[in-house]
């Protein structure tokens, strides 16, 4: 997987390292205050066997990369280590008085939630990219929840997406045009007229206002192909109505890309 090829996954890859650094920090900490050196074992039992059985499996591989000399951390460094995205709604709802009410309430814990189901999918990548709506959702999701205990730590997600979005301003409205044409294939919940247009429109209207550049934009022209794989595969009218356009369409990404026609 390359930046060029998967940039969504790549800026979920960073806000996720800022995401899981505060919460293993503030959760450590939090069940530390109350329990001192055996605070690891007290948050281990509430944990679910599946997540325990992952922990035991993690320290094995830890204890073996010891054995070989690798660089050691210490045990409370390795504690913190071993709690992991899948974790933090048990270490947080399990105790509600180590918490307080904020974090532990219906919202709070709903964004963690939401985070521990895309960390899923980002572990776990189909071929397509993520897209650019459920990466902006998590990354708020995050610094909302961090906010409450780390806000140096939500502002330095939210000032990484804003900086990223500002860099793609020109080709905004195109990507969303792009997240709402894939949303609509894939659920096929618009008649094959109307996605038609919005074909149309994605081809007809978005491509006067793209700049040419000396390299491709990866985002824009992932989108594009991916989606003309998908369409080319179809066996529906859609399908078909793609093949025709197809031209049009290898004329668009070479306009992306920079590419003057022959």
């Amino acid at each position: 997987m390359t930046t060029s090829e998967f940039p969504q996954h790549e800026r979920l890859t960073r806000v996720l390292n800022i995401y899981r650094s505060a919460m293993r920090r503030h959760i450590a900490a939090q069940w530390r205050a109350t329990y001192g050196d055996a605070w690891f074992q007290e948050l281990f039992s509430y944990l679910t066997e599946h997540q325990q059985e992952e922990i035991r499996t993690t320290r094995t591989t830890l204890a073996l990369r010891r054995a070989g000399g690798e660089v050691l951390i210490s045990k409370d460094e390795e504690d913190e280590f071993l709690i992991d995205i899948p974790m933090f709604l048990e270490a947080v709802k399990s105790r509600r008085d180590l918490f307080g009410h904020e974090l532990i309430g219906w919202e709070m814990t709903r964004r963690i939630a939401n985070v521990y189901k895309l960390r899923n999918i980002w572990a776990h990548p189909p071929l397509r990219d993520l897209r650019k709506a459920e990466v902006g959702g998590a990354a708020e999701d995050c610094a909302t929840v961090l906010d409450l205990f780390d806000p140096h730590a939500a502002d330095a997600i939210r000032d990484m997406m804003h900086d990223e979005g500002e860099s793609e301003a020109p080709l905004h409205a195109l990507t969303e045009r792009l997240d709402q044409l894939q949303w609509a294939i894939e659920s096929r919940s618009l008649p094959t007229d109307q996605l038609q247009g919005m074909l149309t429109q994605l081809l007809e209207r978005s491509s006067p206002g793209v700049r040419q550049t000396d390299s491709p934009d990866p985002d824009i022209a992932a989108e594009l192909r991916a989606l003309r794989a998908e369409l080319e595969a179809s066996r529906t009218q859609i399908g078909e109505w793609w093949r025709k356009r197809e031209r049009q369409t290898l004329a668009l990404l070479d306009r992306l890309a920079g590419v003057n026609p022959r």
